[in-house]
């Protein structure tokens, strides 16, 4: 790897891991605000309702598999530097529509802000197991991610599992910027942005989500394809369609 190379390396990391650590900051803060953190060394209980019991345990989950997400993204910078490292890391089983569970639940505020309804469909919840390297983890959050980020207000991300002997099928069905023919394929190209994509968000992005995920996925044999469909609307002049991301993952 060249200086430029590594250079390159280390500013794309601190931009993933900021991203990462602001999300982190969010929950941290919520949790902080439900538990009255301001209470401490007044010796006063914890009370509260039901409903926010459960919003402090979601919170605490969250900061668990964000911390998680920061040592996948390590994982992911050792093995860039050092391809044979992937040897190194620890294959486990995985439930992929857990997987995928976690990144909605971890996705939940920005959903929420963006006033965009995340659903999970599928035959049997509890899915099939197969085996995987550790860095799998960020597969379904990038691809989620990216789907709650483009997509306008109001609107739906619909993901559906489907069962067959050899393999799941994972349909993820969501409103975009329009991705012409001639981009399609290059947008698991390292940096590359859609024309469209750019008009929405062009100063957070770098690029590397959909790079990320289809190194992974070849990593793991999952096929995965991109497909936009002919733009019927436009939102702040930017021309939107359906667009949707289909994977086959082999089953053992």
């Amino acid at each position: 790897m060249t200086n430029n190379e590594h250079n390159d390396l280390v500013l794309e990391s601190m931009h993933e891991l900021r991203y990462f650590n602001q999300q982190l900051k969010n929950f941290s803060e919520q949790l902080s605000i439900e538990l009255r953190s301001d209470k401490v060394d007044q010796n006063k209980t914890i009370d509260m309702k039901v409903q926010q019991a459960d919003k402090v345990r979601n919170l605490a989950t969250n900061i668990v598999n964000l911390s998680q997400l920061f040592t996948t993204r390590i994982d992911f910078i050792d093995v860039e530097l050092n391809p044979n490292a992937i040897e190194q890391l620890p294959i486990q089983k995985v439930n992929i529509y857990g997987k995928f569970d976690k990144a909605k639940k971890m996705l939940h505020a920005l959903s929420r802000k963006k006033k965009v309804k995340v659903n999970i469909k599928s035959e049997v919840k509890d899915g099939r197991i197969i085996e995987a390297y550790s860095i799998i983890d960020i597969l379904p959050y990038l691809l989620l991610d990216n789907a709650v980020k483009y997509s306008p207000e109001q609107n739906d991300v619909d993901i559906t599992f489907v069962y067959y002997n050899d393999c799941v099928k994972i349909e993820i069905l969501s409103e975009g910027p329009f991705v012409g023919a001639d981009e399609i394929k290059k947008l698991a190209g390292k940096h590359y942005r859609g024309r469209n994509a750019l008009k929405v968000d062009d100063c957070t992005g770098r690029g590397l989500g959909l790079y990320f995920v289809g190194y992974i996925a070849e990593l793991h044999d999952i096929d995965i394809t991109y497909k936009s469909e002919k733009y019927s609307y436009e939102v702040n002049g930017v021309p939107y369609s359906t667009f949707s991301v289909a994977l086959s993952v082999p089953l053992q």
